[in-house]
C-alpha cells in the first residue's frame, strides 16, 4: 500500500512539474496588481417590479382620496465603488496579448428610484404623491479578460481588454423607501422605512469591456488608470422575484508590479 501511495505522489509531482514546464513555455511576463474604483450602477427595474411599486402608489392615492391614479416610475444612477486584485499573464509567442483574471469587491451596486402618482381630493385639490427609495446591495467578482497591450515596454501603454465575469452577491439587499403627499401647500409624510431582502440568485454572469492607461516609471513598477464597463445578462432575484439587471461605470486607479 504504502508503495501504491509513494508511487500516486510520484505521479503528480511529475504531473504537475509538466503542467508548470508547459505553462512557462505558452506563458512570458506576469505581473500582478491592485486598484481602487469609483463609478455609478444602475439596476433597470423589471416591468413587474415597477408595477409593483406602482401599484403601492396608485393603492395609497385612492385611499386617501378614494379615486383611482395614474403612475410614473423612474430609477437612476447611484454611486459605488470598489477594491480589486489582478494578474497578467502575456504569451511567449504574442507578446502584447495576455489574459488577466481578477478578483474585486463592488459595495453599494444598486439605482435610485424616483415614482410619483397624482389623484384629486375634494378638499386638498390636486395630491402628488412621491416616492424616493433606493436598491443596494455587494457582490465579489470574478473576471477573465482578454488584453492586448499597444506600445508595450514604453513609458505609456495603452491596455484595451474585455471579456466575462462572474458575480456573486454577497449578503442581503437593502431596500430603503419614503413616500410623501404633497398637496394645498403642505408635504406631509406617509411612510419611511428600510428592508433588507434575502438575494435568490447565489452567482450572477455578465460582460465588461474597458482599458488600461499604464505609465511604467521603472521597469517593474507602474501607475495604472482604468475606465471599464460591465452589464450583467443575468437578473437579481431578490426572495425569488426578478428585480432589475445591473449595469456599472467604473474608473479605477492602482498599482501594477511586474517580474
Amino acid at each position: 500500500m504504502k508503495k501504491i501511495v509513494s508511487l500516486v505522489a510520484v505521479g503528480i509531482l511529475i504531473a504537475s512539474t509538466a503542467v508548470a514546464q508547459e505553462s512557462e513555455a505558452l506563458f512570458d511576463q506576469k505581473s500582478f496588481g491592485v486598484r481602487g474604483s469609483l463609478g455609478a450602477s444602475i439596476l433597470n427595474i423589471s416591468e413587474k417590479e415597477e408595477r409593483e411599486l406602482g401599484s403601492i402608489l396608485s393603492l395609497v392615492a385612492t385611499r386617501l382620496s378614494g379615486t383611482t391614479a395614474s403612475y410614473s416610475v423612474d430609477n437612476d444612477a447611484a454611486g459605488t465603488g470598489g477594491l480589486a486584485f489582478w494578474c497578467n499573464r502575456n504569451f511567449t509567442n504574442f507578446p502584447a496579448l495576455g489574459i488577466q483574471g481578477e478578483i474585486g469587491f463592488l459595495f453599494n451596486n444598486g439605482t435610485e428610484i424616483n415614482a410619483e402618482s397624482k389623484t384629486y381630493d375634494s378638499e386638498a385639490g390636486v395630491v402628488t404623491l412621491e416616492m424616493k427609495g433606493k436598491i443596494s446591495y455587494t457582490t465579489m467578482e470574478v473576471p477573465i479578460l482578454l488584453t492586448y497591450t499597444v506600445n508595450k515596454g514604453g513609458f505609456f501603454e495603452l491596455i484595451p481588454h474585455g471579456g466575462f465575469y462572474l458575480s456573486f452577491p454577497l449578503g442581503k439587499c437593502k431596500e430603503d423607501f419614503e413616500i410623501t403627499a404633497k398637496g394645498a401647500g403642505k408635504t406631509i409624510p406617509l411612510y419611511d422605512e428600510g428592508t433588507k431582502d434575502t438575494i435568490t440568485n447565489s452567482v450572477l454572469f455578465g460582460m465588461e469591456i474597458g482599458a488600461d492607461l499604464a505609465i511604467n516609471f521603472s521597469k517593474t513598477s507602474a501607475l495604472v488608470f482604468n475606465t471599464r464597463y460591465m452589464h450583467d445578462f443575468t437578473e437579481l432575484e431578490v426572495d425569488n422575484d426578478e428585480v432589475a439587471c445591473r449595469s456599472v461605470f467604473l474608473l479605477s486607479a492602482g498599482y501594477r508590479y511586474t517580474f
